[in-house]
């Protein structure tokens, strides 16, 4: 049952926080003292594996038979009720998704499992989709990996014109099992339908970069980094695989690449010491040594100290004059 104590039963400190943790192969919502680990309550509750189907039960995801489940023998009515009394625990002002990313937020993500499963069951103010996405990451959250699995793929298989956040999903649990070629098919299928999903392109483009697919890892991340307003996330994944590609241009003497690159990611080189570093030494290798003292300083105060920041120095050097006279 769910507790509002705010003090430990055995160290009294006021350090109690919500955490999911598996008890052998069961998720277990606990209400934990962050000071001596006691465990003040816990919740554990049945978790609805099973992948989201038309009618099924909310409650542990089987079939119904004449509107009782085959399973934990709820009645459609029943389990209704019981997910908007498990609602009311969190907030009885929120709709079931909402209290779903609050109780996910606070910790307790089997409880928000369960609530974004009656969300995206009952299709709650047509954000069941919405709704379904966040039951898979939970899934994966409380370490159902192949369960998240199952669901996304049937989501994607068992509708006829899947969405882009559909993809998204499926794509994602592929990366998480490790499935990379197919993960960056599911992403550019869920590009298609949707291409300002920012944080999916620079996934991809991660993914891309990692099968030796530089080229089009180049592509991906210059389309997140050539636009404003990005999300710092996807910026940081696009940025990751942009310093990847200058080291591996820089190796290849093909700096006409790397300049390409820091031109279109212009917006955010700022945030990168190692794409600083890089367009200081293209600018002192250029002859313009203030902009290149600039960047460097900039990336300096980024990180300390990088490998390049050497070659950068070595560059802005005036070249010696020869020692033999004619």
């Amino acid at each position: 049952m769910s507790t509002t104590r705010t003090n430990c039963l055995k160290c009294g400190l006021e350090q109690l926080r919500w955490v999911t943790l598996r008890k052998g192969r069961i998720p277990v919502d606990v209400l934990q003292c962050q000071s001596c680990g006691i465990a003040n309550a816990e919740e554990d509750w049945m978790p609805p594996l099973l992948p989201l189907s038309v009618g099924s039960c909310w409650n542990c995801g089987h079939r119904r038979d004449f509107d009782t489940c085959s399973n934990c023998s709820l009645t459609r009515e029943e389990d209704v009720q019981v997910h908007d009394e498990l609602r009311v625990i969190i907030d009885p002002n929120l709709s079931h998704l909402e209290a779903s990313r609050r109780a996910s937020r606070i910790g307790r993500r089997l409880l928000a499992l369960k609530l974004a499963t009656a969300a995206a069951g009952a299709n709650e103010a047509g954000q069941g989709e919405v709704a379904r996405a966040l039951r898979i990451w939970l899934l994966s959250a409380i370490g159902e990996l192949e369960h998240a699995l199952e669901d996304a793929q049937a989501w994607v298989d068992n509708t006829q014109e899947p969405s882009a956040i559909a993809w998204a999903s499926y794509g994602q649990q592929l990366q998480s099992s490790n499935m990379t070629g197919a993960a960056v098919d599911a992403y550019e299928r869920a590009l298609k339908k949707n291409p300002t999903q920012h944080n999916i392109r620079a996934r991809r483009a991660q993914l891309l970069l990692e099968l030796r697919r530089g080229g089009q890892a180049q592509d991906e991340a210059i389309r997140v980094l050539a636009q404003e307003g990005v999300d710092d996330q996807s910026v940081a994944i696009a940025s990751m695989v942009a310093e990847k590609l200058c080291e591996h241009f820089e190796g290849e003497y093909r700096d006409g690449e790397i300049s390409r690159l820091l031109q279109y990611a212009a917006a955010y080189v700022v945030r990168s010491p190692v794409l600083l570093a890089h367009r200081a030494r293209l600018s002192a290798q250029g002859g313009d040594i203030a902009s290149a003292k600039r960047d460097l300083k900039r990336a300096r105060r980024l990180n300390p100290e990088l490998e390049i920041y050497e070659r950068v120095e070595r560059a802005m050097k005036p070249a010696r004059s020869s020692w033999w006279r004619w």
